[in-house]
């Protein structure tokens, strides 16, 4: 195991990210079932855990650890498979998910649920 992820640091905080990720990924599965209060505990988890993983990004980043190198290049690959160009920065991304989950944590606190998602692309008629 490279030092990087032998830090106690390091392994405490992969360890809470992966408990947030299993809480989100239960949550969003049952979304229509919760209720309004564990909608919220959600997109609390659900920010929590964006927040931690720019963090964790931004340790990857600086270290000179070759397996930190390896993690670093894998997610910016699932980047690019989520749709972003080659050059997008990835803080940038997390950013824009803060922005989007804290959107939607706000229509939830203030009773207005999901909104009305439309395509940014139109289809041709005929």
């Amino acid at each position: 195991m490279s030092s990087f992820f032998q830090s106690e640091l390091v392994r405490g905080d992969i360890q809470e990210m992966v408990e947030l990720q299993q809480f989100c990924f239960r949550s969003a599965m049952n979304f229509v079932l919760l209720d309004e209060k564990r909608r919220i505990e959600y997109f609390d988890a659900l920010l929590t855990l964006i927040e931690k993983q720019k963090i964790f990004y931004a340790r990857i980043k600086l270290s000179e650890d070759p397996e930190a190198k390896s993690v670093l290049e894998t997610m910016k690959q699932g980047v690019i498979m989520l749709g972003a160009t080659p050059d997008t920065p990835i803080e940038q991304m997390f950013d824009e998910l803060i922005e989007k989950v804290r959107y939607l944590k706000q229509r939830y606190e203030n009773g207005e649920g999901p909104p009305d998602w439309k395509p940014t692309y139109n289809f041709p008629k005929g």
